[in-house]
Order: C-alpha cells, then sequence, then structure tokens
C-alpha cells in the first residue's frame, strides 16, 4: 500500500510540474472568468438570514402577518434631563421640529407624538396651540395630565415623563432592499439634522431597518478592511519564516487569486453575505496559507540540500500530497457539517468556507508550483541558512523524550478537568450581539429598557376559528382573566388587547368613572362599542391592530422587562402552558420573530452538536483510509478533539455563556485543527513503515512538519485575532476562542501526541 500510494504521489507530482504551465495558465483564465463576479456581490443584513427553518413557529409568523399585516415602523425616542421630564419647551420644540422633517423620509406615511395626541376616551387633544405659546406653568399641568392617560403611558410615554416616544408609519413593505437602506439613512440623516438645530435635546432612532443598514455597513467594512489586513499578516509571516520576499509573494498571489475564484462563485451561485457568513473569506484565506505553507517548508528544505528547482518541486509536492489532500477533505468535511443546522447563515458560511477550501487546494497543486519555480532566486538556495524553528523543535523533541511521563499525565488530567468542566457552559445570548457595535444604536435600546423597564416585546394572536367569536362576551371575559394572570407575572411590564379597548369605551361612556372599567354587560354592547371604535379610528390605535376584518381573531401585545433570552423562552412556555387552561378551544399564534430567533438558539445548539459529532466520525474514517490504518485513525481523534473541549472547558470556568455562533465554532474547530495532526501522523507513519523506532520515527515527523505547522498556526492565530478589530462583538468572541484552540492545538500535537504514540503504537497497527 505504501508503494502505491508512494508511486501515485510521484506521478501526479511530476504530472503538475511538467505540466505547470498550461495548468497556470487555465488558472489565471479561470480566475479572471470568476473575478466578473465581484460585481454582483450582494449582501443581507435582516434577521431573517440568521433565523432557523424549522422551527414550527414561522408558520405562525406567516399566519399573524396575513391576519394582522404590520407596517414597518421607525422610532424616534425623545429623553428628558436627568430627573426631569420632557415636558419642556427645549424637548418639545425639537419633537415638533420632527412633525415638519419626517416627510423627507421616502415612503413616511404618518408620524405619533404626544403633540398630535388625541385622547380615545375623552376626545380632547394634549396640546391644544403652538409649543412656542404654553408656559413652563401651562406644561407642568399638561405633563400631569399626560400622566393620568393609561393609553398615552403605555404607548408614547413613560409614567414619570423621562421619555417620550415619536413612531412612524411606513408604507416599506414592498420596498427593496436598496429602497430599505435608503430610508434608514434618511431616519438617522433626520435625526442627526434636530440634534443639529436643537443641541439641548437628546434624541436618539431605532427601527429594524436601521439595524439592518448597520449589519450590511459592518459587513462591507468588515470584508473590505479586515481582509487586507489579514492577507499581508499572512504574507509577513510567511517573508519573515522563510526569509523569502518572493515566497510571500507566491503566498499573496495565492491568497488573492483563491479570495477571488471563492467571492466570484458564491455570488455567481447567489449566495448574498449575511452576518456570519461575511467573514468566510477570511477563514479561507488562513486555511490556504496552511496548504500552502507545507508546500514551501519541503521545497525550501529540498533546495537547501542541493536539489534544482525543478526536483526541489517534485520532492515537496509527492510528500504533501497525501497530507494536503486529506488536511483538504478533513477541513471540509468539518465545515460541511454546518449544513446539519437549519440557521441559513450558519449553512452559507459553511458552504462558502468550503468552496473557498477547494479552490485554495487546487490552486496549492497548478498556479503554486509556477510561481514559485519561476521567483525562486539563488538566496532562496542558500544551505547555510537555518531554517525557522528546526533548532528549537529539535530540542522540543528531545524535552518530551526526557519528561514523557509528567508531560503525558499532565496532559490527561488537564483533559479530563476541561471535559468535566463543559457542562457549566449555559446557551443564551443577546439579540444586539449580531448588530454593529454602533453606539446610537445600542443607547436606543439601552434608554427604552432603563426608562420604561422595557425589554422585548412578544406579539401573540388568539384565534377562536369562529367568524365574530371574537366578539363573544364569553370569550372576551377568558381573555380578560388570562391578562389577570399576564399581569401578575413578575417577568412581563404590561399587556394590551381589545379588552382593554373596549373596557376603556365603556368607561368614556359612563362618565369616566373608573368603576366602570370593565366589560360591557352584553354582546350586543361589544358589537356596538366595536362599531363605535371603528367610526373613530385614529391613526395611533387603528381597530385592525387589535380585531382582524372577520372579527374571529384578536391580538395579545405583551412587553416584557428586561430579561435574558432564555428566560424569555422559559416566559413564553408558561404563557403557551397557562393559555390552555383559560381556552378550550382557541388557538395561541406565536407572532414575534424575536421568540423565533430566540428559541434558536437551543435547537441550533442542538443541531451543531449533532453536526460536530457526524464530522468527527467522517473526519475520523477519512483518516482511516487515508493514513491506511484503522489504529491511527481512530487513535486521531484525541489531538483533533482536545483542543476544543480544553478551551471550551476554561470558557465555562471565566465566561460560561454560549451563544449559537460561537457553538459553531466548536463545531467547526476540529476542521481546523485535523490539519496538525494529519501532517504529524502521515509523516510518523511514513517513518515507522520505513522501519525507524518510535524516537525516530517522532523526531523525524516533528523535524518535517514542525517548521510548516508552526507558521500556519502563527497565521491562524493572527489572521484570527484580528476579528477582536470586527464591528460585531460575535467576531470579537470568536477570536477569542479559536486562537487559544489553535495555539492549544499545536501545543498538543508538538508535546502531548508524542507521548500518546509512545503507549498506544503498536508494530501491526504500522505494518505495510
Amino acid at each position: 500500500m505504501k508503494l502505491d500510494i508512494s508511486a501515485l504521489s510521484y506521478s501526479l507530482a511530476n504530472w503538475c510540474v511538467t505540466r505547470r504551465l498550461p495548468l497556470f495558465i487555465g488558472s489565471l483564465l479561470t480566475t479572471i472568468l470568476l473575478a466578473s463576479g465581484l460585481l454582483i456581490i450582494q449582501f443581507d443584513g435582516t434577521f431573517n438570514a440568521l433565523l432557523t427553518e424549522s422551527d414550527p413557529y414561522l408558520e405562525d409568523l406567516v399566519r399573524m402577518d396575513e391576519e394582522f399585516p404590520i407596517p414597518t415602523e421607525a422610532a424616534f425616542i425623545f429623553v428628558a434631563p436627568e430627573g426631569g421630564s420632557v415636558f419642556n419647551k427645549a424637548t418639545l420644540t425639537a419633537l415638533d421640529d420632527l412633525r415638519q422633517a419626517y416627510l423627507e423620509i421616502p415612503r413616511a406615511s404618518y408620524l405619533s407624538t404626544i403633540i398630535d395626541w388625541l385622547s380615545p376616551e375623552t376626545q380632547r387633544r394634549l396640546f391644544v396651540k403652538p409649543i412656542a405659546e404654553y408656559s413652563d406653568s401651562e406644561l407642568a399641568e399638561v405633563a400631569e395630565q399626560a400622566a393620568g392617560d393609561q393609553l398615552l403611558t403605555a404607548n408614547l410615554l413613560a409614567g414619570d415623563g423621562s421619555i417620550t416616544f415619536a413612531n412612524l408609519s411606513l408604507n416599506a413593505r414592498s420596498a427593496s432592499s436598496a429602497e430599505r437602506m435608503e430610508i434608514a439613512a434618511a431616519i438617522q440623516q433626520v435625526r442627526d439634522q434636530i440634534r443639529e438645530r436643537h443641541p439641548d435635546a437628546r434624541l436618539y432612532a431605532g427601527s429594524d431597518l436601521i439595524l439592518e443598514q448597520s449589519s450590511q455597513d459592518s459587513m462591507i467594512a468588515d470584508l473590505t478592511s479586515l481582509l487586507p489586513i489579514v492577507i499581508i499578516i499572512c504574507v509577513l509571516v510567511i517573508c519573515y519564516c522563510f526569509r523569502s520576499i518572493s515566497l510571500g509573494a507566491c503566498i499573496l498571489i495565492h491568497q488573492v487569486v483563491t479570495v477571488i475564484c471563492n467571492i466570484g462563485t458564491v455570488n455567481y451561485l447567489g449566495y448574498s453575505f449575511n452576518n456570519i457568513s461575511v467573514i468566510a473569506p477570511l477563514v479561507v484565506i488562513i486555511i490556504a496559507v496552511a496548504n500552502s505553507v507545507h508546500i514551501i517548508s519541503i521545497y525550501k528544505q529540498a533546495l537547501q540540500r542541493g536539489d534544482d528547482k525543478l526536483d526541489a518541486m517534485r520532492h515537496s509536492l509527492s510528500h504533501n500530497l497525501q497530507p494536503v489532500s486529506l488536511a483538504a477533505v478533513t477541513t471540509a468535511i468539518g465545515f460541511s457539517s454546518l449544513n446539519m443546522t437549519s440557521s441559513p447563515a450558519i449553512q452559507e458560511f459553511g458552504q462558502i468556507v468550503a468552496i473557498g477550501i477547494l479552490y485554495a487546494y487546487v490552486l496549492t497543486f497548478t498556479m503554486l508550483p509556477t510561481m514559485m519555480v519561476w521567483l525562486t532566486f539563488s538566496w532562496d538556495r542558500n544551505p547555510n541558512q537555518k531554517l525557522f524553528l528546526q533548532s528549537h523543535l529539535s530540542k522540543l523533541v528531545a524535552f518530551t523524550q526526557r519528561q514523557d511521563k509528567p508531560i503525558f499525565w499532565a496532559c490527561t488530567l488537564l483533559a479530563v478537568l476541561t471535559v468535566s468542566l463543559l457542562p457549566l457552559n449555559e446557551t443564551d445570548f443577546n439579540r444586539l450581539d449580531f448588530i454593529a457595535n454602533e453606539e446610537d444604536i445600542r443607547q436606543y435600546y439601552d434608554v427604552v429598557g432603563e426608562r420604561m423597564n422595557r425589554g422585548p416585546a412578544l406579539t401573540y394572536a388568539i384565534d377562536t376559528g369562529i367568524e365574530n367569536g371574537a366578539m363573544r362576551l364569553e370569550f372576551l371575559r377568558r381573555v380578560e382573566r388570562f391578562g389577570e394572570w399576564l399581569d401578575s407575572q413578575q417577568q412581563i411590564e404590561s399587556h394590551a388587547s381589545v379588552v382593554e379597548v373596549l373596557k376603556t369605551i365603556h368607561q368614556f361612556l359612563n362618565d369616566r368613572d373608573p368603576d366602570f372599567f370593565l366589560l360591557p354587560e352584553t354582546d350586543t354592547n361589544v358589537e356596538n362599542y366595536l362599531e363605535a371604535f371603528a367610526m373613530v379610528n385614529s391613526m395611533e390605535f387603528p381597530i385592525g391592530d387589535f380585531i382582524n376584518e372577520d372579527f374571529s381573531a384578536i391580538t395579545l401585545l405583551i412587553n416584557a422587562t428586561r430579561i435574558s433570552n432564555q428566560e424569555l423562552i422559559d416566559l413564553d412556555l408558561r404563557i403557551t402552558e397557562e393559555f390552555d387552561n383559560f381556552f378550550e378551544s382557541a388557538e395561541l399564534i406565536h407572532g414575534s420573530g424575536l421568540l423565533v430567533f430566540s428559541r434558536m438558539d437551543e435547537l441550533v445548539t442542538t443541531e451543531l452538536l449533532q453536526g460536530y459529532s457526524v464530522s468527527l466520525l467522517l473526519i475520523t474514517i477519512t483518516l482511516v483510509f487515508g493514513l491506511g490504518s484503522f489504529y491511527f485513525g481512530v487513535l486521531s481523534v484525541i489531538p483533533n478533539l482536545l483542543p476544543a473541549t480544553m478551551v471550551f472547558g476554561f470558557w465555562a470556568l471565566f465566561v460560561g455563556q454560549l451563544d449559537p455562533f460561537v457553538m459553531m465554532l466548536f463545531s467547526i474547530s476540529i476542521g481546523l485543527v485535523v490539519d496538525d495532526t494529519v501532517h504529524i501522523l502521515s509523516h510518523y507513519l511514513e517513518s515507522r513503515r520505513g522501519g525507524a523506532s518510535q524516537e525516530q520515527a517522532i523526531s523525524h515527523s516533528i523535524r518535517i512538519a514542525g517548521p510548516a505547522l508552526t507558521i500556519t498556526t502563527m497565521v491562524l492565530a493572527l489572521g484570527t485575532t484580528i476579528l477582536i478589530f470586527a464591528n460585531t462583538l460575535y467576531f470579537q468572541q470568536s477570536a477569542k476562542l479559536l486562537v487559544p484552540i489553535v495555539v492549544v492545538a499545536l501545543v498538543l500535537d508538538l508535546v502531548y501526541l508524542p507521548t500518546i504514540l509512545k503507549r498506544f503504537d503498536r508494530k501491526v497497527a504500522v505494518s505495510p
């Protein structure tokens, strides 16, 4: 088997060298063709790209949108000075200015503010004359009147008057992505203009449109700013380690061509870069370097021992064909396992990286050899030049042989300890972690949460399944009792439904007596009240927001307090379970995209763990066949598995919180670290099958593969560290996890793996 593989490797290597010019020209033409795909690059900054496609609540979202179509909205918030009220001239003048300026926003429909407030109870306006004509004492009276209006304080005003909303309705349901970005930019432009004209007023703007725009801007910034930095770092590392500018130039060209082919292909295939997949080209670059470094390392060694350029290239390609091919296949398997998740964003990330791995691998054998032969100069063949880290690696081999037992037991105990810590990790996340670190956007949500004690909003519909069924008094009384139960929950700040509307009308018709804040007595009264409400249908409270056209279903809006993602899921579960205790035949429809987003955490985590298990199994099977040894294929599980479990064990100890996209890092980590194991075991088995002792084989494998593995780890670590400067917390956390994983993987392969081989190597396992 050894002779067959060796002969095949040399034959393919010789074919690549002898036909290097046609292969190079073919690669160049392919690159030029795919480069045109860069012109049609697309970005998808919506949260829909992140949502799982298998959640049953998705069907509820569609039903909810059909029954209660919600217009696109944006909100401006005006914040009072500390300890003060928004009922002051500076804030109200700025708010009045916004009432004139909002029409500059494309597709703006209606702006609801306290200045335009018309009480549904009294049919009286809060402000009856221009703001400039009010005295401070009159504004204080208006503030007191506003504080007593329950509908106003539940929608546009904080109870203490410290914050007020200006809610903007937009006719943008059918707007294209470009139009949505234009609207978002216009909203922020109006916000900035108001700030400039009224420096004493404090205001912020928030909208899903702004979140999308921020997300898209962040993706473009990360792709255009971080990508060149990663490429430059990789090239500088290569130039330093191999003491060769020309070989660094080869790496640079190889990286650029790989990225062009990767991005061009995915654009032609119709992919849109989303919050997660935007980082895929950076990962592809790092993986491409790993392939190149192994070719360069052995090529350089062959040159320094006196081989000419073509023979040195044949030698390098033939020795690297098997391990590089195995590394490419196993790495692709690791990333392809992400297809087992139901999140489109994660799936596309894995698919884009897998496509990039294919190009990196092919170009390593079709384009890179030609460039290296062309750009190899006399100083690259200096026999007196020391190879990178060779002397240090020799000392490391001697150290591991002397300290074999302490190293083995220390690493084994550390592995057991960190594995035992894994259950301490809890899956939870903040939705805002997936938007840019845009201070203005975060301030909007932070201020609303602090001043209104308001966290996420949950929207439900209660469907009776019967025409006019939602108008029956018996049903409404059940809704009322269910609402009382909701109000008793500590994690619910408030709730609203058509019941509160009917109670308000009933109170108004009875001289606004608080004792009459009750449901009407008969079904006929309910019907009359709703008809009256429809006749005075206001923009702030359109009847369509509360009940559908055939009166068979109503909406239920719940404002939660500031709770975590997991607490939100638990709250929804309690609401769903309790609903059955109040309603025998009605159906609860879950209409919150935020809830689906939150539920994704648990589902994706499970899917990623399943994908990781499948990936580990497939990689192990691949190594069994690739290494020609069932025994060593199974043994490779240890160094492949431990880097991630060790790092995530310490993560549990010091952080303890995992979001689904950080869990994705655990799933793909094996695809990144398997490269080290493949090369060490390939060269180790090559020596053992040639008759070398364990010590000799270990020394040979580390001497041959060690320099390249160290360089690739440096590239991985430095390239991934750049993610700390990305625009989202997710990528910053990625750097904090992936860097230690790849470093630990190298340490384990150079220090721990030799002690494992000494104990578990069996001659029968390595015989031809």
